[in-house]
């Protein structure tokens, strides 16, 4: 019976699945190591553009700019001293019509259904953990759990 279940994404589910996918992709990124310092702080900014489906599409397009700190004199450090470095990365999200599988691979409760203690059928919700693992390359993979 909970394997035939499945409820539509909430905007906050849809939220959490493309900040997780664009985290994925900025975390490998060999210029945002934990180990890289940027004195002059950053800028840019952030597109986008979802087409959510219900009983009819409803689009979302906005462009979030990223402003920058004031800039700190580097002067005393020479021209060398601070390079920029430009970060450009690009998630595309397929659209995917297991619903489930979206709230499994970023990391989001499954809403199932099961029966209480009295025999009433409710949604509970149910978690899937991610394990992080080091691939071949030297770089996490996540892998899922079904």
């Amino acid at each position: 019976m909970e394997d035939d279940y499945v409820e539509g994404l909430t905007g906050e589910e849809i939220i959490n699945d493309v900040l997780d996918q664009t985290d994925s992709k900025l975390r490998g990124d060999c210029n945002l190591r934990g180990s890289d310092a940027y004195p002059g702080g950053y800028d840019g900014w952030v597109e986008v553009h979802l087409n959510l489906r219900g009983l009819d599409l409803a689009q979302v397009k906005t462009k979030i700019i990223v402003g920058a700190p004031a800039k700190a004199d580097f002067s005393a450090l020479g021209e060398d001293a601070v390079k920029e470095t430009v970060v450009d990365a690009r998630v595309e999200i397929p659209l995917e019509t297991r619903l489930n599988a979206v709230r499994e691979r970023s990391g989001q409760d499954v809403p199932t259904l099961t029966k209480d203690d009295e025999g009433k059928i409710v949604v509970k919700k149910r978690h899937y953990a991610r394990r992080t693992v080091v691939a071949e390359s030297g770089k996490p993979d996540e892998l899922e759990i079904a």
